[in-house]
């Protein structure tokens, strides 16, 4: 048994199983079962324990299993719950966005009107769109 949990091949293990169960020692595959747990898989000794009807031998193992698939389930769940309760909670803030700096932007050449063109007072170009002559 140490050898097979040693190797960590879950394929010895199982044949060491299968060398128990022909020899009819099912004290020896229930102790099996423990020291080779990672190696094995869960279904599997329920079918074989089924088969050979040793279930009351392989029903700790099982036990302990169905607590680690609780367990881990337990888990995932608490975390899945976690992460739906940060996203409600980020979808509720309201963002909101700096006003970006505004660029000091150049025309480039030939982007510009010609070189006498001057802003003028809006009152010039008032007087300019209706023909009047600015009074001063």
């Amino acid at each position: 048994m140490e050898y097979a949990a040693e190797s960590k091949i879950g394929d010895i293990a199982e044949e060491l199983l299968a060398w128990f169960l022909e020899e009819k020692n099912y004290e020896c595959f229930g102790a099996c079962l423990f020291q080779c747990y990672d190696l094995l898989q869960p279904d599997v000794i329920l079918e074989l324990a089924w088969r050979h009807k040793i279930i009351d031998y392989a029903m700790p193992y099982l036990i302990q299993v169905m607590r680690e698939y609780v367990t881990k389930v337990d888990k995932l769940d608490e975390q899945e719950n976690e992460r739906l309760l940060e996203s409600s909670q980020n979808e509720q803030k309201t963002i909101f966005y700096a006003p970006e700096p505004q660029l000091m932007l150049t025309a480039g050449p030939g982007m510009m009107g010609p070189a006498h063109s001057v802003i003028q007072p809006a009152h010039a170009r008032l007087s300019e769109l209706w023909h009047v002559k600015p009074y001063h």
